[in-house]
């Protein structure tokens, strides 16, 4: 039996929606500190689709480096946040980077599922970085 070329392609789509989508788990996967909740599930859930299915297609690499890429921005934003804005200051913050954060999930995961590579704006530092086959995928497609 061989297998479906255009379903590998849907496959793909997938995936890559996948490393985008995991991270609404953020919204619900908490632990608990001694004295505050902290969100893990939009790291660690995008990381495990990444690190499972990352060596499957260039696509999906780049889709997880993405999310990846942004929820440690978002974290990053919404802990400094906390740390330097006072009391209502800092939960009206901490509110807008968790709405900020749902909208560009959710157009990410809508283009990744469309087949289109997403990159998200706002993230200041790229701390996993693209590869040769992830550069060579890009420059294909803009053309």
């Amino acid at each position: 039996m061989t297998a479906d070329p255009s379903n590998d392609k849907d496959d793909v789509g997938t995936w890559a929606s996948l490393c985008h989508f995991s991270a609404f788990l953020g919204a619900i996967w908490w632990i608990p500190t001694s004295t505050l909740w902290l969100p893990v599930g939009h790291l660690l859930c995008p990381l495990g689709v990444w690190l499972v299915k990352r060596k499957r297609s260039p696509k999906i690499d780049w889709a997880g480096r993405e999310a990846l890429n942004f929820q440690i921005t978002m974290t990053a934003y919404g802990a400094l946040g906390a740390v330097l804005l006072p009391g209502i200051a800092a939960t009206l913050w901490l509110w807008a980077v968790a709405l900020t954060d749902l909208y560009w999930i959710a157009r990410a995961g809508v283009a990744a599922s469309e087949g289109r590579l997403f990159s998200y704006p706002l993230v200041f530092w790229r701390l996993l970085r693209e590869t040769e086959a992830i550069r060579a995928m890009r420059e294909k497609e803009s053309w």
